[in-house]
């Protein structure tokens, strides 16, 4: 049997090869034929960080098989194998698969597993939004024991040869001491680099550094400021942090006299283009007797974010805010203050995300209906607007309503019965953790064929509601609002389906308005989620000015927007007809504001500086949305 001193040998030895998996791993996830191009320097950083990934998250199963060794030799435990064994088989195991789950997540959807998909996993009905196949979670369930097993393996094999033969004569007394030093060197030197070159504004090193997951990045503005250095200001705007205040003054309201009803119908990942007389003809045709905008952003690239801005009128980032604090939309107390019958659908979950703690928090439970068990989403979005319908047809009419349908079949893995099949080929199923970057590459047309499928049959279930609506004669007194809560992109721009970046693809989506007794009409300028409240809230009675409750504008009026903001997890966009500005919430060192053209066009480094420097007060104004409802604003530099 081997001492504690051995096989903590042993384990030295076994470690050491579980690096060269994470090398392998991890391999994909660095750009070095980019980096070869933008010179020696970038290229040396990319090995730098190659060769120093690995060994710096492998630390915490070292730490923590050493600090178990502490404690048996401690204790005097017999049997320490059975400590030492399983311990670092699990701790290298876990490793290795999260190595493995960022880059499959990252060759997907270009993201990480970040606080966002730690809020997919934690939150009740997260994951389940995921639509991942029976075929998918028995091939993750796969891949993890592979991992596992695959560690098993190494370490019996480490065990065997150092039994059989010893120490490796070969190896140096002092080989991994050695090897620590240089590690140390290298990591050091690597991160002045990456500190230096964010701290000037070189992005050639930071970009890299954006597909790495939870790259360590070293921030030194302040030192290099002081030692004359020219710094980037890119990162001198900063969220303001408090509690909200919002709306800034109560809600002064005048019921109307003859009081709209309101069906309100949201698709989820319904892309702008999707708009058209073959895929959506039930909502094109009525389309045509509305107001139709054409140049619409969601609030975001998320269902999140999406859902949130139309209904409170204001960004995204005030998600978080609102969330502890369990603060509802004010349309729904100005909605439950004239007697509105409400009833609220979903092919999801309330929970997730957290609208039954965030925009309908003050909705009593018995009116928000989802429908448990795994029936497919078009199942589910056909029962639910039957239930929808019933509501209507069994209300108090002397009273008016508001509904709210939230539909799932758009949603990966792309929901539809047979006869919506209009699109072919596509692929009956989507199994996530086989999928490569290039079979992704070589089969998104069919994966878009499946989406355009699931989207044809939204389309039907959107037209059952408008045809109830029209055979019943309520058009004459109904409001309807019907768009996406954000797009859908499928590698136009690199990514696959969204949440992962603000391109137009992730967040444009259609915007209809029915008003009764307003001209139809098509408005081809930009228009914002947030637009939707300040429309609804003076046909509401609400007689506040607007800046009270809301940053958008009324669809309704002369009011031109000249630029949109949007949200997601940890970043915000700013976007006009002249450029498109990506910039995160928190300033992190690994991260760099992204400068596009306003359709994602690239741009050159010198247009982005340009740009950039060009739109510093338009992003001051963003920075006045961003924090106008913070009651504890601090001074942005």
């Amino acid at each position: 049997m081997l001492s504690v001193h051995k096989l903590r040998r042993v384990l030295t030895y076994f470690y050491f090869l579980t690096y060269f998996v994470l090398l392998a791993i991890t391999w994909d996830g660095i750009d070095f034929s980019s980096a070869q191009a933008d010179g020696d320097l970038v290229l040396a950083f990319a090995v730098a960080v190659w060769l120093t990934y690995g060994l710096i998250y492998l630390v915490p199963a070292i730490v923590l098989t050493w600090l178990a060794g502490k404690l048996v030799h401690r204790e005097r435990v017999h049997g320490h194998k059975m400590v030492f064994y399983p311990l670092a088989v699990m701790s290298t195991g876990i490793t290795t698969l999260f190595f493995y789950a960022n880059a499959k997540l990252y060759t997907l959807y270009g993201i990480f597993v970040n606080s966002f998909v730690i809020n997919l996993v934690a939150t009740p009905g997260g994951l389940e939004s995921l639509g991942a196949s029976d075929a998918s979670n028995l091939t993750f369930a796969a891949i993890a024991l592979a991992f596992l097993l695959l560690q098993a393996v190494l370490l019996a094999v480490t065990l065997f040869v150092y039994r059989k033969f010893g120490e490796p004569r070969w190896v140096p007394r002092r080989f991994f001491v050695s090897l620590l030093v240089l590690f140390a060197f290298t990591t050091v030197a690597e991160r002045i680099v990456f500190a230096y070159s964010t701290a000037t504004g070189v992005t050639s090193v930071s970009s890299l550094t954006q597909k790495v997951p939870y790259y360590l990045g070293l921030s030194a503005r302040g030192f290099f400021s002081k030692l004359g250095v020219k710094v980037d200001r890119k990162k001198d705007f900063q969220l303001v942090k408090g509690n909200m205040n919002f709306p800034l003054n109560p809600l002064e309201v005048d019921k109307p006299a003859k009081p709209f009803n309101i069906v309100w119908l949201v698709s989820e990942s319904l892309r702008a283009d999707m708009l058209d007389t073959e895929i959506m003809p039930n909502t094109w045709e009525f389309a045509q007797t509305a107001k139709r905008f054409t140049h619409n952003y969601s609030g975001g690239n998320g269902t999140r974010v999406g859902v949130f801005s139309m209904f409170t009128g204001i960004p995204g980032n005030y998600w978080f805010p609102m969330l502890a604090e369990r603060k509802g939309a004010p349309v729904i107390d100005v909605l439950k203050d004239q007697n509105y019958q409400m009833s609220f659908y979903t092919s999801a979950k309330f929970s997730y995300p957290e609208f039954d703690s965030t925009i309908f928090s003050q909705v009593p439970s018995e009116q928000l209906h989802e429908i448990p068990g795994g029936a497919q989403g078009w199942e589910k979005d056909q029962q639910n607007v039957g239930s929808l319908l019933k509501f209507i047809d069994t209300r108090d009419k002397s009273r008016p309503f508001f509904t709210f349908m939230f539909f799932e079949a758009p949603h990966a893995r792309y929901y539809f019965p047979p006869e919506s099949v209009i699109r072919t080929p596509y692929p009956e199923d989507i199994n996530y953790f086989t999928l490569s970057r290039e079979q992704l590459a070589s089969q998104i047309h069919l994966i878009k064929n499946r989406y355009i499928n699931s989207v044809h049959h939204l389309d039907s279930q959107f037209g059952r509601v408008l045809d109830y609506l029209k055979k019943n004669n309520l058009l004459n007194n109904t409001i309807v609002v019907m768009l996406g809560d954000h797009g859908e992109e499928f590698m136009e721009n690199g990514r696959w389906g969204h949440n992962s970046a603000f391109t137009d693809q992730q967040t444009r989506t259609p915007l209809v308005l029915w008003v009764p007794g307003m001209k139809p009409s098509v408005y081809d300028g930009m228009t914002n989620h947030m637009d939707v409240i300040p429309t609804l809230m003076p046909l509401l009675g609400v007689k506040n000015q607007k800046r009270d409750y809301t940053t958008g504008f009324n669809l309704l009026s002369d009011e031109v927007r000249d630029h949109a903001v949007l949200a997601e997890w940890s970043s915000t966009a700013y976007i006009d007809n002249e450029v498109k500005i990506a910039m995160p919430l928190a300033v992190v060192a690994t991260q760099h504001p992204v400068v596009t053209g306003p359709h994602d066009q690239v741009l050159t480094a010198q247009q982005q500086d340009e740009a950039f420097a060009l739109k510093a007060k338009n992003l001051g104004g963003m920075m006045e949305e961003l924090g106008r409802y913070i009651s504890k604003q601090k001074a942005s530099k």
